[in-house]
């Protein structure tokens, strides 16, 4: 049995930094690596329509400098060199051995092997270029049986395709790729965004691969205010609504990142009366990556005054209307005790008035920075000098500043809605994210006793304990434990 890990999503990535679902995906694959775990990679082919495999060195650099043990060579963890040198050096294989006295040492036997070991690279590189060749041109082949040929379609490839009992039509060609029956398929990013993805997952599934996938939430799909123009000719949320019900539907096991969020997806199966995999919940991991570790050089801005720092997508869910609204009143009340705020994040739908509307506030412009393409170096720096943490969401599947938060040891004013209060019950001090005043009152008390602050942000570090990108990857690991336990009593 192979794993195989779907970083479809991430393999145009071209942000500088990651966001919540890419650091994600990305987190799990360094764990799944740290644990020992042999993955491959796959990413999905538009067009020939399937997975292909593909090594690390092929993604962005904006996500392979993610990666720790990343050498270009092997999936797998390598030994520091440290550890390394420590170890005694085990004894070469008996094939080496009996290589080396054959050849010997010297120098010409040296390049005789160097030469060796390029002409293999060079004969893996033409197959691989002679099988994607292949694949065009049977896909070019197909098309013109497809348009020329009907009847050849309806006899061969749209009985195996039906057989699949795949509700979308059938595509031009049946695809079948390097993943094989018995292997797993993880899909845990963004692939509502791929076009035809769900097809492919179809199509492997028909052949005996199992599929877990990931629902983060159902925001579009129960939400659909805050995503959708009802103007707009074509609405997100309707094909996030399809993918998320093949999702549910047509895999063998669904992960999801909280309770609520599983709550969300049994109260959307009942209502739509759609059947559903069986459903785990998994915690995510907490803690940056070591990059963003040691004492970083100092940001682009740095507040003179004490600052309070809001990381999360401008979003309207994300409410930072309330955020806004709090620090009109708090200028009103004092302007030369108002603290600065600084709000890290990309914007995203219908928030353009909100933050004209802050930029052209002479009551506020100066004090509340909205900074955006922040590299976790500086967002350590951030998190590191800030007085404390606001996240005042008004619907999240998990919520995952408040963990980086709790996890830096520092005090988190969070929203207490949906699943926020997951992440832990009572180390973060909660407002109602419809409560400017409450709001107001937790920032004043933050900046007028220090002492409090003190003696909270002493029990965090105490009591919190970080959830490691490890612990996430175990528990992937466990769901795909009992998938394969799962399918092998029913193939008994």
């Amino acid at each position: 049995m192979t794993i195989w890990y779907d970083v479809s999503d991430v393999m145009g990535w071209q942000l500088p930094h990651l966001t919540g679902i890419q650091r994600t995906t990305v987190g799990i694959l360094n764990g799944l690596v740290a644990l020992g775990i042999r993955v491959r990679l796959a990413n999905f082919d538009k067009a020939r329509g399937d997975f292909v495999a593909v090594e690390v060195t092929e993604m962005p650099e904006a996500i392979r400098k993610h990666f720790p043990w990343a050498t270009g060579k092997a999936l797998h963890p390598t030994v520091p060199d440290e550890e390394r040198c420590e170890r005694p050096c085990p004894s070469p294989p008996m094939k080496r051995r009996v290589r080396d006295r054959l050849l010997g040492q010297s120098t010409a036997a040296q390049e005789l092997r160097a030469a060796f070991r390029e002409f293999k690279a060079a004969t893996k590189k033409l197959r691989k270029k002679a099988s994607q060749w292949t694949w065009i041109r049977y896909r070019e082949t197909m098309k013109w049986v497809a348009k020329d040929q009907p009847a050849v379609i309806e006899r061969t490839i749209a009985p195996l395709w039906k057989s699949a009992t795949h509700p979308c039509e059938p595509p031009a060609f049946m695809p079948v790729g390097p993943i094989a029956a018995g292997d797993v398929l993880l899909s845990l990013g963004a692939s509502w965004v791929l076009p035809r993805h769900d097809l492919a997952v179809a199509a492997l599934r028909s052949r005996g691969v199992r599929v877990v996938r990931m629902i983060y939430d159902l925001i579009p799909t129960l939400k659909p205010q805050w995503v959708d123009d009802p103007t707009a000719s074509v609405n997100i949320s309707g094909p996030i609504t399809q993918w998320a019900r093949n999702v549910i539907s047509d895999s063998d096991r669904v992960l999801t990142i909280s309770e609520f969020s599983r709550q969300e997806i049994d109260r959307f199966c009942a209502e739509s009366r759609i059947p559903s995999a069986p459903l785990s919940v998994i915690r995510l991991g907490d803690v940056l990556e070591p990059g963003a570790c040691g004492e970083p050089p100092l940001p682009r801005v740095v507040p003179s005054r004490p600052f309070f720092l809001c990381v999360s997508t401008l979003d309207v869910r994300k409410n930072h209307r309330l955020l806004y609204d709090a620090w009109s009143v708090l200028a009103v009340r004092d302007r030369e005790t108002c603290p600065d705020l600084v709000c890290i994040g990309t914007p995203h739908l219908y928030v353009r008035d909100l933050v004209r509307e802050i930029q052209s506030d002479r009551e506020v412009n100066q004090r509340i920075h909205v900074l955006r393409d922040v590299a976790d170096e500086e967002l350590a720096w951030y998190y590191r000098n800030c007085a404390a943490t606001i996240y005042p969401s008004r619907y999240e599947g998990w919520g995952l500043p408040v963990a980086e938060s709790l996890c830096h040891g520092r005090l988190c004013l969070a929203s207490n809605a949906t699943s926020i209060p997951e992440i832990s019950a009572d180390l973060p001090e909660f407002f109602d994210p419809l409560d400017v005043y409450g709001l107001v009152a937790l920032v004043r008390r933050t900046l007028d006793d220090p002492a409090w602050v003190k003696e909270r942000e002493a029990e965090i570090r105490q009591r919190f304990v970080a959830t490691l990108w490890t612990d996430t990857a175990a528990q992937v690991m466990a769901a795909v434990e009992a998938v394969t336990l799962t399918r092998g009593v029913h193939a008994a």
